[in-house]
């Protein structure tokens, strides 16, 4: 049985950079690659000086990427 492909890459949202570095330690500790980036947010901005720039993770098996994990705020409901 071959491995199932996904469509579109599967993403994860944590609350915390600490959070990142224990999912990184995790894959790391499997064989897998782990790199930081740094992404631009597509959420709103509402307060002054907001940044939408967010801390990442990818997570690499040989050239293909199997994860991203974005930190997050989560969202207020209204």
């Amino acid at each position: 049985m071959g491995r199932i492909e996904a469509a579109i890459n599967p993403m994860y949202c944590v609350p915390k950079r600490s959070d990142l570095s224990l999912i990184g330690s995790a894959f790391e500790a499997a064989g897998f690659r782990c790199v930081r980036i740094r992404t631009e947010c597509e959420a709103e901005h509402r307060t002054k000086g907001g940044d939408p720039r967010r801390h990442g993770m990818l997570v690499l098996d040989g050239d293909r990427v199997i994860l991203e994990v974005l930190r997050s705020r989560p969202t207020k409901k209204r």
